[in-house]
């Protein structure tokens, strides 16, 4: 890259930096403020964070100016596309992950957003169009004193915030899924279906981020390996892809306790509803004779048996209980009661 065009083009500021950090040789960081001018190659050691609103107009126009950076990776800086992609050439690293979207009043904490980068030896530059979880937890740490090494330890931990609420949230899917289990174990079987939706979709939602991550990871670090550059950026996407297939193989565990625990409440709620149909079939069958009793007494015909007396109804009500008890008996001898 032309590193004095680049310097040329950042140092007037534009409206479309969401912040910026300039980190010295031993990894402290300075907030650069947004009056400041932002050159990315100012003499001396250190490099510097640039975060970027990729919706500005003014941003989108800068990273359209700068012929010094290659094409595909001002696509994407500037692109559309959602999927996941990590490029690089002898000097550059960039591309685009799916996080999370950081949005404190929005229930669906796992609602994709993209984050797109251009990594370089002195600075990381990184945009989105929506605020993501990454991005925000990384600049608290940086905030509270964090050091950081260099630009391709910087995203590396930024992939790690990612990683860690990958954790946490696969932390909370066990413990639903704990409950969950017990209350099967114990017959307490009442809304877990409806417990266990969420589980699996949120599930599903991870399994498809680590996914996308550990096919871009691997995928560079195997290119790197061929072209023998990125050496940082390569061993940094090893370390990453290790934790990455570590959590996914998580999420399966997680998937399948779902889809057993999903059998096994349909298996519960099954027995159940037989349990229920066995009852009403017996309750029918015990009560058809009875039925058949009152209809035949309630016909409004002459001639009925024992319509001429006081006692008529007492006997048709013993008639009725008879029947009954004999349609019992035969159920029993055929093994209805065992």
């Amino acid at each position: 890259m032309q590193d004095s065009e680049l310097e040329r083009g950042a140092r007037r500021p534009f409206s479309g930096i969401i912040w910026a950090y300039r980190f010295d040789a031993a990894g402290h960081a300075r907030k650069v403020g947004l009056d400041e001018p932002v050159a990315p190659f100012d003499e001396g050691d250190g490099f510097l964070w640039l975060h970027l609103d990729l919706i500005d107009r003014l941003t989108r126009d800068w990273v359209e100016k700068r012929s010094g950076l290659p094409q595909s990776a001002r696509q994407a800086l500037l692109g559309s596309d959602d999927h996941p992609q990590l490029e690089s050439d002898d000097a550059l690293v960039w591309g685009v992950f799916i996080d999370n979207m950081e949005d404190p009043e929005d229930e669906d904490t796992l609602r994709a957003a993209p984050l797109r980068f251009v990594l370089g030896d002195r600075f990381l530059v990184s945009g989105r169009r929506y605020p993501v979880r990454s991005a925000a937890l990384m600049r608290s740490r940086i905030e509270a004193g964090h050091l950081v090494g260099g630009p391709v330890a910087l995203f590396e931990l930024m992939i790690d915030q990612f990683l860690r609420a990958t954790s946490d949230a696969l932390r909370g899917l066990r413990t639903e899924a704990d409950s969950i289990e017990d209350s099967v174990l114990d017959d307490r079987v009442r809304d877990e279906s409806r417990r266990l939706a969420p589980l699996r979709r949120t599930a599903v939602q991870l399994r498809r981020q680590l996914a996308g991550f550990r096919g871009i990871l691997r995928g560079f670090a195997e290119d790197q390996e061929e072209r023998a550059t990125h050496s940082g950026s390569r061993a940094a996407a090893e370390r990453l892809l290790h934790r990455i297939e570590a959590l996914e193989q998580e999420v399966l565990e997680v998937q399948d306790r779902a889809r057993f625990l999903q059998d096994e409440i349909g298996a519960k709620l099954a027995n159940t509803t037989n349990r229920h149909l066995y009852v009403l079939s017996v309750l029918t069958a015990l009560l058809m004779p009875a039925t058949l009793v009152t209809g035949i007494f309630g016909m409004n015909t002459g001639g009925l048996p024992l319509e001429q007396g006081t006692n008529g109804s007492v006997l048709a009500l013993l008639l009725a209980c008879l029947a009954s008890a004999l349609v019992y008996l035969l159920l029993r001898k055929l093994g209805f009661f065992d």
